[in-house]
C-alpha cells in the first residue's frame, strides 16, 4: 500500500486564542456589566436619596443675578453708587428692621432713632415690616425700603440684588460678633456630634446663618452628615423657639445664635443651666445695618454718619436690643467680616448642584 493509500488520522484544527476572545469577550462584558449595575444599585438609590432630600432641604438657589450696570470701581464687592443725577430723594426714608414672621417686632424701639434720622436728612420717615427675606430684598431694589437691617445670612444675596451698602452691626467698643451654638440638654447623653447619627436635629429657617447653614456646612464637611441619611430634621422658625425645644426634650439638638442664646437666659426665656453647647462655630456679624446704594449723596452720608454714632444709651433700642456685648452700633467691612459667611453660601450652593 502505498503511502498516500495509507489511512491517517485527521488533524484538529489549530485554536486561535484571538478566535476564542472575540467569542468570550462579548458574553464577559455583558457579565461584568450586569455584576456592575446589580452592585451598585443599592448605592445609586442611595446617592438618588441624598440628593432629592438636599435639593428638597436646600430648595431652590436664590437668583445672585447681580444689579443692572453693576460696577465695583473700589473692589469692596459692594456696588458703587450711580451717578449724582441718577440718585434718589424720597420723600419718605422708609426703614425696617430684620424680616421675620414675628410680627411684634418692635418698631417703637427704632422711633427715637428714626426721628434721629429725619432730623439729619430733613426727610421724614417711616416704619414698615417685612416678613419674608425675599420682599425686604425686593423693596430695597424698587426703592420702596431705603435704610434697613438685614439678618447676616442674607446680607450677600441683600448686596448683590439689591444694592444695599452694609454699614454698621451691633457690638461693643468696637467689637462684634455671634458663635453658631450647637445646643443639646444640658442632661442629653449625648457628648459628641457625631453622637446625633440617628437622632434630630431643628433649624432654625432655610436663610438663617447660625440657625441653619452654618451647621449644615459643619456637619457635611467635618462629620460627613447629610440630613434624613445620617439624622432627622425639622424647622422651627425662631432661635428662641429652637432653644426651648432642646431645653424642654422636644428636639435632641439646634443651632442657635450665641447672642440670642444669652439674651434668652438672661431674660428667662430658657432656664438658665438647661442647655449645653456640644460645638460653637467660628464667630460671625450679626445683622447689618445700611442703605440703598442709589440714595442721593448728602442722604447717604446722613444715614452712615447716624448708623455709626447714634448713642444706645438710655434709649429703647438698648432696653430691647441691649447686652453686655451688644450696646452700640460698630461699623463693618462686608468684603473682610462677611468672608465666612460667603464661604458658606458657596459650599451650599455646590451641594446644590451636586444634587441635581
Amino acid at each position: 500500500m502505498s503511502d498516500a493509500d495509507t489511512p491517517t488520522k485527521s488533524t484538529p484544527p489549530s485554536v486561535s486564542l484571538a478566535r476564542v476572545f472575540k467569542a468570550v469577550l462579548p458574553v464577559a462584558l455583558v457579565l461584568l456589566v450586569v455584576w456592575w449595575v446589580v452592585q451598585s444599585l443599592p448605592d445609586a438609590a442611595q446617592q438618588k436619596l441624598e440628593n432629592s432630600e438636599l435639593t428638597r432641604l436646600l430648595g431652590k438657589p436664590v437668583k445672585q443675578t447681580k444689579l443692572e450696570g453693576w460696577t465695583d470701581s473700589d473692589g469692596d464687592l459692594v456696588a458703587d453708587s450711580p451717578a449724582d443725577d441718577q440718585c434718589i430723594t424720597p420723600e419718605t426714608l422708609v426703614f425696617s428692621y430684620v424680616a421675620s414672621d414675628d410680627a411684634g417686632d418692635a418698631p417703637e424701639a427704632w422711633q427715637p432713632f428714626l426721628d434721629a434720622l429725619s432730623e439729619a436728612t430733613g426727610i421724614p420717615t417711616e416704619y414698615k415690616h417685612f416678613e419674608k427675606a425675599a420682599d425686604q430684598l425686593e423693596a430695597i431694589g424698587n426703592g420702596e425700603l431705603h435704610v434697613t437691617a438685614v439678618n447676616t445670612g442674607a446680607v450677600p444675596a441683600a448686596v448683590n440684588t439689591a444694592g444695599f451698602v452694609p454699614v454698621s452691626t451691633f457690638g461693643h467698643e468696637g467689637s462684634f460678633g455671634y458663635t453658631m451654638d450647637l445646643l443639646v440638654a444640658a442632661d442629653s447623653p449625648i457628648k459628641k456630634v457625631e453622637e446625633l447619627k440617628g437622632k434630630k436635629i431643628t433649624f432654625v429657617r432655610p436663610t438663617s446663618n447660625s440657625g441653619f447653614k452654618a451647621a449644615l456646612v459643619y456637619l457635611m464637611d467635618e462629620h460627613d452628615m447629610l440630613p434624613e441619611r445620617d439624622y432627622k430634621y425639622g424647622f422651627s422658625m425662631g432661635h428662641d423657639t429652637s432653644a426651648q425645644e432642646v431645653a424642654s426634650g422636644k428636639t435632641d439638638a439646634a443651632p442657635v445664635a450665641s447672642d440670642l442664646l444669652e439674651g434668652y437666659i438672661e431674660e428667662g426665656t430658657i432656664e438658665d443651666g438647661k442647655v449645653r453647647v456640644l460645638y460653637e462655630s467660628e464667630r460671625f456679624p450679626p445683622v447689618a445695618l445700611g442703605y440703598a446704594y442709589n440714595l442721593s449723596p448728602a442722604i447717604r452720608e446722613a444715614v452712615a454718619k447716624l448708623l455709626t454714632e447714634y448713642d444706645w444709651q438710655g434709649t429703647p433700642l438698648m432696653e430691647e436690643y441691649g447686652t453686655p456685648e451688644r450696646d452700640e452700633f460698630v461699623a463693618i467691612s462686608y468684603k473682610d467680616d462677611w468672608a465666612n459667611v460667603r464661604r458658606i453660601d458657596d459650599v451650599i450652593e455646590k451641594a446644590r448642584q451636586n444634587a441635581k
